[in-house]
């Protein structure tokens, strides 16, 4: 098949569903699919995406307005060249752009691959988005519901194709990373190093992190919090920080491109967010063996298995998540015991060939829909 994902994300910005169609990407192109990504250009998206894989063709685009004839001629003429059968898309501009450009085509058919509610109960959206996508793909059952409770988008094209991640343990061991992080953050042998990876933006939560690390660390003194990712709340996250003299326990790590050693070498993982579709950071946590503290939000139910691999909590409660986090802390047998769970649960729902056999079949489907409506 020859597939194409476009995402019209800002040139700076990367998160989960960029990093969904990095590795849906690579995987079909392992699988000897011809694959193409198109984003604006310069973006860290097409960056990230391509590297370290460099067989994908890729196609520049200077994006603006969501009906922006140039565009949309652009996408047309590139869909028609290389003979596009699947065209994923992901936000609310690229289904329009993606999907008037297809239908202009007459060839390729829609995927719209959603990671975030943005269906909006406006008449342009019931009335074009229902005529330009051939199919819905969600990570999550929640994201499901949340998505054709409007009624415009068809429960019968929506289907749930849980992200899954590469499996880079045999290249890390937990020893290593921590050393590694406490030489390069130059910490004290005996931290306890929590992480949290995520945009700084209001879904994420971290303020209320920020806030229950006060009552964790009268307990736990030599407990860190590593935040990966950056964002606009920022300044905001560290006004907080000074404003509670809590400086030396916060590291802010920015955007890495690698952030494996952060995350195999931390002890735990805390993810606090008030809205969550799915939950990649949690799901790399998982597979770098921490024990979660997460919100109760969203898809996360379904990423972990609480009281297994993971506590949850109600979203937007600093006291409850201190809580759960010095419950975790105290109990060293849960404790290690959830560590194993954690990777254990990854291994068993969520290596990356099983989504890539899901994103398929989907796309094989499609493509044999295709040609029924031809004959």
């Amino acid at each position: 098949m020859n597939i194409a994902f476009l995402n019209s994300i800002e040139k700076d910005t990367y998160g989960g569903m960029e990093e969904w169609i990095r590795l849906a990407a690579v995987g079909l192109a392992k699988r000897k699919h011809t694959i193409s990504l198109i984003g604006r250009a310069d973006s860290y998206f097409l960056k990230r995406a391509a590297d370290p894989y460099d067989e994908l063709k890729q196609l520049s685009l200077d994006i603006s307005g969501d009906f922006n004839p140039a565009t949309i001629s652009k996408i047309k003429k590139y869909l028609e060249e290389q003979k596009i059968d699947i065209l994923t898309v992901n936000f609310n501009k690229d289904v329009r752009l993606g999907g008037l450009a297809a239908r202009m085509s007459g060839h390729t058919k829609i995927v719209w691959s959603v990671g975030l509610n943005i269906t909006k109960d406006a008449f342009v959206h019931k009335f074009l988005t229902p005529k330009l996508i051939d199919r819905v793909v969600t990570p999550s059952e929640s994201l499901k519901n949340e998505i054709i409770s409007l009624g415009y988008i068809a429960k019968d094209i929506t289907e749930v194709i849980p992200i899954s991640i590469e499996d880079i343990s045999f290249k890390l061991d937990k020893f290593t990373a921590r050393n590694n992080l406490i030489g390069k953050y130059k910490l004290p042998d005996n931290v306890i190093l929590s992480v949290t990876s995520g945009r700084f933006v209001e879904q994420k939560g971290h303020e209320f992190l920020i806030e229950a690390s006060r009552k964790i660390i009268k307990e736990f003194p030599n407990m860190r919090f590593i935040f990966l990712g950056d964002g606009p709340r920022r300044e905001l996250l560290e006004n907080m920080i000074q404003k509670y003299d809590l400086e030396k326990y916060f590291i802010f790590a920015g955007m890495q491109d690698n952030i494996d050693t952060e995350l195999f070498g931390a002890d735990i993982m805390i993810h606090p967010s008030r809205v969550e579709p799915f939950g990649i950071a949690v799901l790399e946590g998982m597979r770098a063996s921490l024990p979660i503290v997460a919100s109760n939000v969203g898809g996360i139910p379904e990423v972990v298995k609480e009281n297994y691999n993971a506590l949850l909590v109600t979203p937007c409660d600093a006291s409850a998540l201190s809580d759960a986090v010095l419950k975790v802390l105290r109990d060293k047998i849960q404790f290690v015991q959830m560590s194993v769970n954690s990777r254990k649960r990854f291994e068993d729902y969520f290596q990356m060939d099983r989504m890539i056999d899901k994103i398929e079949k989907c796309y094989q489907d499609l493509c044999q829909q295709k040609l029924s409506e031809k004959n």
